[in-house]
């Protein structure tokens, strides 16, 4: 009687614990199918999956809408020929009087380090996955950041604006300017590209050089990205050609 109350039981607490190996084993894989679906960036058709958007170059980013005030997503994207490592936004603009605090939340797979690329001042390290850290900013200009996990890095810029903008140096306004006018090439029809650091002091901005025939088109893109501008630094309008890269 013993032994055969005994193999009961036995059973019994099997089948618990294979029950409870297939539900966990159900949730694991409901929650990696959500993950996948959630950071894959091209679909079986080559368009940008759910939540993400296409870009001037024919990448999917995350889409901004997804993404909270004074944050940077990190988080891997999943492609047909693998994954990289991204940020979302590559470029943040913030305003130290409305807050002087960005959250960067790790919504990847892998843990990452982030390090201030300009002056090499502070650091986050062994960030896991679903983990959060905050950056506190307290000095107006323009700063550099590097994302990196065990394979590779992603980098990104932070212009933090304030009423003491227009005492800096003009080539740090240059860097932040360039920031600002390429933080979102989608809304700028004709943008090519945006430089700082060269002969002539300021930004130079690229327009498509079908733009040009278009009246007063240089004074036009002149004065729209003045006004994109929140302090005072020189703009140059160049029209040329799209760069295409040589191959073979």
């Amino acid at each position: 009687m013993k032994t055969k109350l005994l193999i009961v039981i036995g059973i019994a607490v099997l089948s618990v614990i294979v029950l409870g190996a297939n539900f966990m084993s159900d949730n694991t894989q409901q929650r990696e199918q959500k993950l996948d679906q959630s950071h894959l960036a091209t679909d079986s058709k080559g368009h940008c999956g759910e939540k993400y958007i296409e870009v001037g170059n024919g990448d999917c980013v995350l889409n901004p809408e997804f993404i909270k005030p004074n944050t940077i997503i990190i988080y891997d994207v999943y492609e047909k020929n693998g994954s990289r490592l991204s940020l979302a936004p590559h470029d943040m603009v913030i305003d130290l009087r409305d807050g002087n605090t960005i959250t960067f939340v790790n919504d990847g797979l892998n843990t990452v380090n982030i390090f201030d690329n300009s002056q090499g001042l502070w650091s986050f390290e062994n960030v896991e996955p679903s983990s959060e850290r905050e950056l506190v900013i307290n000095g107006t200009g323009f700063y550099k950041i590097l994302v990196q996990n065990s394979r590779e890095g992603e980098s990104g810029r932070i212009v933090a604006l304030s009423d003491k903008t227009n005492y800096l140096p003009v080539e740090t306004k240059a860097k932040m300017a360039q920031t600002i006018v390429g933080s979102d090439f989608r809304k700028n029809v004709g943008l090519l590209g945006v430089g700082s650091g060269g002969a002539e002091p300021g930004i130079t901005i690229g327009i498509h050089e079908k733009f040009q025939d278009e009246p007063n088109a240089e004074q036009f893109y002149y004065e729209k990205y003045k006004n994109m501008i929140p302090f005072d630094v020189p703009i140059w309008i160049k029209f040329h050609a799209p760069i295409v890269a040589q191959t073979g």
